[in-house]
């Protein structure tokens, strides 16, 4: 109850106050040299960061609506293009895309206002396992946000070992396969904030946020709770 009502209360007092959102396009260095697309958007307030990991047939403007969202709450978010994918370049393939979220965590960490201890990571579809990934390596996610896809047997096997990570998953109920490993991921967690949606009829991965915009708010709610 001290949990819902705390919810309550955060997300009121942001309503009261909605933070002013700048979108800035920018550029990603990675190992290599190759630029990485990005968008970064931010508000005027010291708050959390999120990195969003886009799924593999769309790019990173599929994260918009969620992106603008969460920086209107206070919460900063990077999110960019992989290779091969809009308008990042196909240079030196998949192989990099580990070391390629990493510099982008890195850089989204270096941006002004950023609280660096209260870091979320959010995937769609492939972007689940790449979500996962980052949060075993980097060591310094809180929350996990994963829609519509699975993991590996090394992600699973990382989340179990962490049952303190905070998860909330979404799949749709015509996704039986998605719905599944959604389930059995947010299974692993011990944290009582840990939740789980399933939709009707409302798509895979990103475009849900259109098809059921009651996902788009609970997103939002649920990550004020986890960064805050």
């Amino acid at each position: 109850m001290k949990t819902i009502m705390f919810l309550i209360l955060s997300v009121c007092a942001l309503a009261k106050e909605p933070s002013s959102v700048q979108e800035i396009n920018i550029d990603i260095l990675a190992h290599d040299g190759v630029k990485l697309k990005a968008t970064y958007y931010t508000s005027d307030k010291q708050g959390p960061g999120m990195l969003l990991l886009h799924q593999c047939n769309m790019d990173r403007k599929s994260w918009k609506q969620l992106a603008t969202t969460l920086a209107q709450f206070g919460i900063h978010v990077l999110t960019f293009d992989y290779r091969g994918y809009g308008e990042t370049p196909s240079v030196g393939g998949y192989e990099n895309l580990s070391k390629d979220i990493d510099s982008a965590l890195a850089m989204l960490m270096t941006q002004p206002r950023i609280d660096t201890l209260n870091l979320g990571v959010g995937g769609a579809s492939c972007g689940v396992n790449n979500a996962i990934g980052l949060a075993k390596r980097s060591g310094k996610i809180k929350g996990l946000m994963l829609l519509s896809g699975g993991t590996s047997k090394a992600g699973l096997t990382y989340l179990r070992n962490n049952p303190q990570l905070a998860i909330f998953g979404a799949a749709s109920s015509e996704e039986d396969p998605a719905v599944k490993s959604i389930r059995e991921m947010v299974a692993t967690s011990t944290n009582s904030v840990s939740t789980m949606k399933v939709l009707n009829n409302a798509g895979h991965g990103a475009p849900m946020f259109t098809k059921d915009p009651t996902l788009l708010q609970s997103v939002a709610d649920w990550m004020v709770l986890v960064l805050r």
